[in-house]
Parts: structure tokens; sequence; C-alpha cells
């Protein structure tokens, strides 16, 4: 049986890929600017169809909205909310969003802090989670999983000098530069750095192909939307019961049920007593 290449393929992958941010960068009208878009083809190249990649804004129930963000990587099936605009921006929900990444020239200090910034107005929206129904079955809603951030350029610092710079952004966790290499941080729970693994520079992207994958299959699927808070912030007569407002209404009942009533009271106290 012929042995199928995929170190190859992916190497073809990196040069096309290569290719497309030579162009962009030298262009003298895009001078870069518009890199995002050779980044976002090449993610819908090979993600699953469960994903979606765009760039624009995220937004939370409570109307806080994260600055532009480049490459977004959000639910494709279950998540509502979505809306575009004529330059082909989205406004995705906080709920939705697996990944977030800025893309750059180079990967160097003011690039690393930079992209920094713009993760954490994500990664500090307010995100919702509520139970489901599994095959007739109630489960509850789960805890909030991280938000992958990460930075994409053609070029890179020295990776002892990049790791210096993604120690102190605690937001930064994936980055491929396609002419250097990729790396991926790991981090405790509580954001502080403990180590970062790096590729070669000529199997960037086939590192980078796996370590995403990875990463976003550990994330697994993003939390069910509670499109309730989302209804209750923008509509003016109409109000949706959230589960804690009704657990306050079944105990209410349960209550009045148990206590009788004043009617019953002076009835009770009304009749004779039996001689």
């Amino acid at each position: 049986m012929e042995q199928m290449n995929i170190k190859s393929l992916l190497r073809s992958k990196q040069t096309l890929l290569e290719s497309k941010l030579d162009v962009l960068i030298n262009h003298p009208v895009t001078k870069g600017d518009h890199c995002e878009g050779a980044w976002i083809d090449f993610f819908r190249s090979f993600l699953p169809s469960k994903y979606a990649v765009d760039k624009g804004f995220v937004f939370d129930s409570k109307g806080a909205v994260s600055e532009q963000i480049d490459i977004i990587i959000y639910d494709a099936l279950y998540s509502p909310l979505i809306f575009g605009t004529d330059a082909g921006e989205k406004f995705i929900t906080a709920e939705s969003v697996y990944a977030v990444f800025d893309s750059k020239q180079k990967i160097d200090k003011e690039t690393v802090e930079y992209t920094n910034r713009k993760i954490e107005s994500v990664v500090n929206l307010h995100r919702t989670s509520r139970g489901m129904i599994v095959a007739g079955r109630e489960v509850p809603p789960r805890a909030l999983p991280p938000i992958l951030g990460g930075i994409l350029a053609a070029a890179s610092a020295g990776w002892s000098t990049v790791e210096s710079y993604v120690k102190d952004n605690p937001n930064l966790d994936i980055g491929c530069a396609v002419k250097s290499g990729s790396f991926l941080v790991k981090r405790d729970p509580e954001r502080n750095f403990l180590s970062m693994l790096h590729s070669e520079p000529e199997e960037a992207v086939l590192a980078f192909f796996y370590m995403i994958l990875d990463e976003l299959y550990k994330l697994g699927t993003v939390p069910a939307i509670d499109i309730r808070d989302y209804a209750n912030a923008t509509l003016t007569n109409v109000r949706l019961k959230t589960d804690e407002e009704n657990l306050q209404t079944e105990l209410s009942e349960k209550t009045s049920a148990a206590e009788p009533s004043a009617a019953e009271e002076k009835e009770s106290q009304e009749e004779p007593a039996v001689k």
C-alpha cells in the first residue's frame, strides 16, 4: 500500500502560507495590515466544520465589547447572535469563542504586549453557562473553559527572548511565526508561566497544526449560552426567568402550600371545643 506523507503535505501548506504573507507584508498598499486574511484561510482549510473563523469583535450579555480581533475561532453549530457587517466583521457572543489571535509581521516585545492586551479584552468579558438536556436527562451547566490566546506572524525574535516576553504576558498561550517556528506555553490555573516549547523553523506550520488541534480538543465544546441573560438585557416588556428565579418561585410555592391560609386559621380558631 502506498504511504501518505503528511509532513510533506503540511510543508506545502507552510510554503503557500509563507508566500501569501510575504506578498501582503511587502505590498505597498497593505504593508501587512491584512495578513489576517491569509491566516483565516489557513485555519478554514483544516479545522472541522464545528469551528468558524472570522475577524471581528466579541461581546457579552452586559453590553461590553472587546477590541477588534484579527482572528476569532468560535462555535459554528450551537451559538446564536452572530452579527456581521458589510466589511466582513462579525460580532460574536463571548460564550461562543474558543480562541483569539492577533496577526503581526513579527513576534517581538511590542507585539506580544499589544496582543496580550487585545486577548485580555476578550477573556475579561462576562460569560454565561446553562444546563442542557442530553438524551432526555438534564445536565448541569459546565464550568467555563479558558479562551486560548495567540499571536501569528511571518517571523519572530529568538525563542529565549520570546519566552521572556511571554512570561510577563499571561494571556499568550500559543503562537506561530512561519519562518521561525511555533510555540506553546504551559501555565498553571492562576496563569503563572511554567514552561514553553517551540518547534524548528522548517516545521513551523506542521507543529502549529498539531498544537492548535490538540488545544481545541482539550477545550471540548463551548458551554451552552444562557440566552435569557441576553433577552433580559435587551427586551423591554418581556422577561425570561433565570434558573435562580425559577428556584425562588418553586420554593415560594412549596412554602405557601405548606402554610395554612388565613381563612383556614380563622376557621380553626372558631371551631368549638369538643366535650
